[in-house]
């Protein structure tokens, strides 16, 4: 690798994230698990906020405390109020196809975690949400996305970093690492790239049940 990148180490809680997703499948992102559940102390409410053009199978990838498909203001504004009342530390989880009210994201400030997931494929390079942190899929997905990355960090990075990084030879080195790219402004003045693992070991104890799930994600949207 043309330049010497740092683990990423901050803590998400109460952080807007983005997490960049390659293809349709509908489960957790590789490293998503050890990013987010080691934390501590450890989130205690999962919420999914979905919506019609969602996938169903969204439902089934935790064991959620709560779901919501917002569709009016009304509706967004009970999502606040429903975290303000549990009192616990909770992360929201936002598929790919929700329109986010940008007054959402600044109610959550402090509140929550919010990680909102995007399709990379199809991804805004000129956001309306200044996102604390962006993950990136695995090294090796992102061999078919090379174009739309050089992109998202050219967007996200204004130092003069990008200068001495070439990401092809970074995607064939973080892949060999078993690790991937994450820009992250969480505790600095101005975005700088990391990288963290994308483990895939945070599969639950396989069990009849989980082998049912697993079968149903597969087939897609139900």
């Amino acid at each position: 690798m043309s330049l010497h990148l740092e683990a990423f180490e901050s803590s998400i809680k109460n952080r807007r994230l983005r997490w960049f997703l390659t293809d349709s499948l509908i489960s957790y992102p590789p490293g998503l698990h050890e990013q987010v559940y080691t934390e501590s102390p450890p989130f205690l409410k999962r919420l999914l906020v979905t919506s019609h053009k969602s996938s169903e199978s969204w439902k089934l990838v935790d064991a959620w405390d709560a779901v919501f498909v917002p569709s009016t203001p009304l509706e967004w504004s009970l999502i606040i109020a429903y975290i303000q009342n549990t009192g616990k530390p909770s992360v929201v989880f936002i598929t790919p196809e929700v329109a986010v009210p940008v007054a959402f994201y600044q109610k959550c400030v402090g509140l929550t975690t919010t990680i909102t997931f995007s399709m990379i494929s199809s991804a805004s390079l000129s956001p309306l949400v200044n996102f604390d942190a962006t993950f990136f899929p695995p090294a090796k997905d992102l061999e078919n996305f090379v174009d739309q990355t050089n992109s998202i960090l050219k967007s996200l990075i204004t130092s003069d970093i990008l200068r001495t990084f070439v990401l092809k030879d970074a995607i064939r080195d973080l892949r060999a690492a078993g690790a991937t790219l994450v820009v992250s402004s969480i505790e600095e003045s101005k975005s700088s790239l990391y990288w963290y693992y994308v483990s895939e070991n945070h599969v639950k104890e396989k069990g009849l049940l989980d082998s049912v799930i697993m079968t149903v994600l597969r087939r897609g949207p139900l």
